[in-house]
């Protein structure tokens, strides 16, 4: 295993920790507006807020560490989905169809503009933040079983 990049996989590990951290106050700050029929400006600024950290930090999780972690088990040309299955398998990861919610949500909430497409979205990043909360706690438990992380 290549030590170098072993350590740059755990310093950008350290860096998603604390991006993590910011995710969860957006998500305590939402779950305390509530889901709405009309929100003030105030609050749709949190909950944007909430969907681009939670947009962003799944796509970091899933393009460079996810991603980083099978290119340091040698198994670095596999497709997203392929990665998903594996991590299921092995027990990493409770559903790789969740996930792919997850995915379908980020790729809605980059495109989509209109505003009764974002009232859905809150109410799903509302959802779908404790289920990928829980899917980065348990890789991280995984990594550090494996003696990748500390």
């Amino acid at each position: 295993m290549n030590e170098l990049f072993l350590m740059a996989f755990a310093a950008s590990f350290k860096s998603f920790s604390t991006a993590m951290e910011g995710l969860a106050k957006s998500f305590e700050h939402c779950q305390a507006i509530g889901i709405k029929e009309k929100y003030a400006f105030d609050e749709t600024e949190a909950y944007d807020a909430l969907i681009i950290k939670l947009t962003r930090n799944s796509d970091v999780f899933f393009q460079q560490l996810v991603k980083g972690y099978f290119k340091l088990k040698g198994e670095d040309n596999l497709l997203f989905i392929d990665r998903l299955n594996l991590l299921e398998k092995i027990g990493v990861i409770e559903s790789a169809d969740t996930l792919m919610e997850l995915k379908s949500f980020r790729n809605q909430a980059v495109h989509e503009y209109s505003a009764v497409v974002f009232q859905e979205l809150y109410e799903e990043a509302v959802q779908l933040t404790p289920m990928f909360q829980k899917t980065v706690a348990d890789f991280t438990n995984y990594l550090k079983k494996e003696g990748l992380l500390s």
